[in-house]
């Protein structure tokens, strides 16, 4: 029998990683929906004759080495494993096993008809009742409550992966209950209630403290609402063959290790030129701040020289805001907006970037908008393309299929619903495949921006943001995002890499900058101020 250990990394990668400046998606965290843990199961007991009472054997205990991790000794804590029917139940008897060899006071409740149970689940429970062990049976009227009072930590073995619709009856009773209680609780795989593939929480859903994910963690736990319900997410192995895990799916999560092979090295004789030119477009009447931030952001990311281009009627805010930059004033409409006659300029400062962002604050003037779509095909360099510039390409979307240049869009929900006609809860209900299916056909890396931020890239690769925090949710702080993934392009990160680094830095900045000011108190500008920390807490990690 393996021995059950949490997933975790070995010391040794990071170094190895740092040499090599683009990303290994094969060392990151994984992400599997439900059907795809179900196909691995399936073949580790098809094609490795690993029978699925050992699979469900090695979940409960380590479901409770997990457990002693976090909570320390057992033999002084009560716990309460309350059961489904399925083989999310089955892992909980298996848990109420392991608890009492290490000595916790167990209660075991099933909510179900013992009748009901099937399969390896049904094994488990037989086992228990042979050696005495006594399951309880839910039965709504007081004995869970009485229960509940006795035991101050739960363990949630009741629905898992394979939930289709929302609890009902006894089930739910039982999830309202355990809600109720201010019980520590611990969910094995996924809350009870929640999609294991896109986050979206029935009613009732368990709102878990930690939760223990068998194998590889499952997408819906990295995604709202299931990542607020699945507190700690611990992936462990539960003796899977690596060979199907590492052959599972094609999404992500970032990490630091990642990150940090993605962020581009500093030779130390490097000088201005060597970190590369990133040129932003930017600004209009009212919204010089967009201009500011994402200028400014771009100067803190490394990039060797910034370059702004921005209305005429802009610039003397601009230049008294930002220092670093080189500013361009352009020919403007009378809402002082970039006019298309500004276009020979602007394709002559293109041809000197390495990288181009376009679009915070330009505003959706038709002369504007005129102006972005001539633009856009005869840039030879890559152009991240955000706010406005993705408003004005609403009923244009074609026009990506002739722009030569590498092309980074960076939308908000709302934003993308416009660009593919969709309602902005439909994109976030779907934002992982949506995300996926976009950047396959139209050959772009897309960033949809959110809780959690996606990155998808043409392969049908899809990479999911860890870091960040409700302080986002304000205005200007998607325009630092765009500043900073222009400046990594300049200064030669690949676009995929370029992206993840920069939403997963921004934040970083945001998380330590809330830690110091509060979600509520956090404005764009504070990122930029902590955006050292974030670099220094990702490239230094052991400083």
């Amino acid at each position: 029998m393996p021995t059950v250990k949490l997933m975790q990394r070995d010391g040794p990668e990071f170094d190895v990683l740092r040499l090599t400046p683009i990303i290994t998606c094969s060392l990151m965290q994984r992400l599997v929906t439900g059907r795809q843990m179900k196909d691995i199961d399936r073949r580790a007991e098809q094609e490795w004759q690993v029978r699925g009472m050992t699979l469900m054997e090695h979940a409960g205990r380590a479901v409770v080495e997990a457990i002693s991790v976090e909570l320390g000794r057992l033999d002084q804590k009560r716990f309460l494993v309350v059961c489904g029917k399925g083989n999310n139940g089955g892992d909980g008897f298996v848990a109420v096993r392991y608890l009492k060899e290490r000595g916790a006071a167990v209660t075991c409740l099933l909510a179900a008809a013992p009748a009901e149970l099937k399969g390896d689940a049904l094994a488990n429970y037989e086992s228990l009742r042979t050696a005495g062990v006594p399951v309880l049976e839910a039965d709504g009227k007081g004995t869970l409550d009485a229960a509940l009072r006795d035991h101050p930590v739960v363990v949630d073995a009741l629905l898992g992966t394979g939930l289709t619709s929302a609890p009902r009856g006894l089930v739910a009773r039982v999830i309202e209950a355990v809600n109720r209680s201010g019980c520590f609780v611990v969910s094995i795989d996924v809350p009870s209630g929640v999609d294991a593939d896109t986050g979206q929480a029935f009613q009732p859903s368990i709102r878990a403290d930690l939760t223990v994910t068998m194998a590889l963690a499952k997408l819906g736990l990295w995604l709202y609402p299931g990542r607020a319900l699945a507190g700690k997410v611990v992936p462990v192995d539960i003796g899977i063959p690596s060979q199907l895990l590492d052959a599972a799916g094609d999404t992500f999560l970032l990490d630091e290790v990642g990150i940090r092979a993605a962020v581009p090295g500093r030779p130390p004789d490097g000088h201005k030129g060597t970190f590369g030119t990133a040129l932003v477009i930017a600004g209009s009447r009212g919204y010089s701040g967009a201009a500011c931030l994402t200028g400014a952001a771009a100067a803190r990311s490394g990039c060797g020289l910034v370059r702004m281009a921005i209305p005429a009627g802009t610039a003397g805010i601009v230049e008294s805001n930002v220092l670093e930059p080189v500013k361009f004033p352009l020919a403007q409409t009378e809402a002082e907006s970039i006019s298309p006659a500004a276009l020979d300029m602007v394709l002559e400062l293109a041809e000197t970037a390495d990288a181009i962002a376009v679009g915070p604050g330009i505003g959706t003037h038709p002369e504007t908008r005129r102006f972005l779509l001539d633009l856009l095909p005869r840039l030879h360099r890559p152009v991240v393309i955000d706010a406005d510039g993705i408003n004005n390409l609403a009923g244009k979307l074609d026009l990506l299929h002739e722009m030569a240049a590498p092309v980074i869009l960076t939308p908000h929900p709302g934003e993308l619903g416009r660009l593919v006609q969709l309602d902005p809860a439909r994109v976030n209900a779907d934002r992982v495949e949506l995300s996926r299916r976009l950047a396959r056909e139209h050959n772009i890396v897309l960033v949809l921006k959110g809780a959690s931020t996606v990155i998808a890239v043409p392969d049908g690769r899809v990479l999911v943001n860890p870091t960040g925090n409700s302080g986002l949710g304000s205005g200007g702080t998607g325009d630092v995002l765009t500043g900073l993934l222009a400046g990594l392009v300049a200064q030669g990160a690949k676009p995929m890499d370029a992206a993840c680094a920069a939403v997963f830095l921004h934040g970083r900045a945001a998380d330590l900058a809330a830690a110091r000011l509060t979600e509520y108190c956090l404005v764009a500008h504070d990122l930029l101020d902590y955006l050292p920390d974030a670099f220094h807490s990702v490239l230094s990690p052991h400083d």
